[in-house]
């Protein structure tokens, strides 16, 4: 696991409350709750799948329609490791949010599993669907969206289930999801 990277900064565990990691599906709302969870903790986010569109200037769907989705996975490995070796290095506090499909690599499970607290978002196939619509921005979405849906879900519940917390968002308001992240971070 961590000990396979090179140039490796982690040097001690710290407080595993310096990185929250949000995972769960596409159209959750990670990078949305992230965000709004970062701004009232004044703590920096980081959202890989925007830093990673930034890096190579182009967009997940072209990544994966041109270079694969293993390349994006590996792409997607390093960032997840730089970051967290950033932030132990400056031991911020800081919020993550991974792609859908980050958490089915077992490298990066491993190392968002030790170093971090991992919160899953996790949302009814029925509100997926309403804000994934057509599925036509998202590079796993093939064919029918539900059958999509329940097939990639199907596939990542097992590893999702290991997060140390789960948030069942259907009930919930934005700003009471958003109090609930908040909550897991400062107990």
């Amino acid at each position: 696991m961590l000990n396979d990277y090179k140039n490796n900064y982690i040097t001690n565990l710290h407080d595993k409350k310096k990185l929250i990691t949000l995972v769960g599906m596409m159209g959750t709302g990670k990078s949305k709750f992230g965000y709004l969870v970062s701004k009232s903790l004044k703590c920096c986010f980081y959202d890989t799948d925007n830093l990673i569109e930034k890096e190579l200037n182009t967009s997940i769907k072209n990544i994966f329609k041109s270079y694969g989705e293993t390349f994006f996975r590996n792409i997607e490995k390093e960032k997840i490791k730089t970051i967290i070796n950033n932030i132990y290095q400056s031991k911020e506090q800081a919020i993550l949010s991974v792609g859908g499909g980050a958490f089915d690599d077992n490298d990066s499970r491993n190392l968002l599993l030790k170093f971090t607290q991992v919160i899953w978002l996790n949302t009814p196939v029925e509100t997926l669907v309403k804000r994934i619509g057509d599925g036509h921005k998202r590079p796993m979405i093939k064919g029918n969206v539900v059958d999509s849906i329940n097939k990639i879900l199907e596939k990542r519940i097992k590893y999702y289930s290991l997060s140390h917390y789960k948030i069942n968002t259907e009930k919930f308001s934005q700003e009471q999801i958003t109090q609930k992240i908040k909550d897991i971070i400062l107990k």
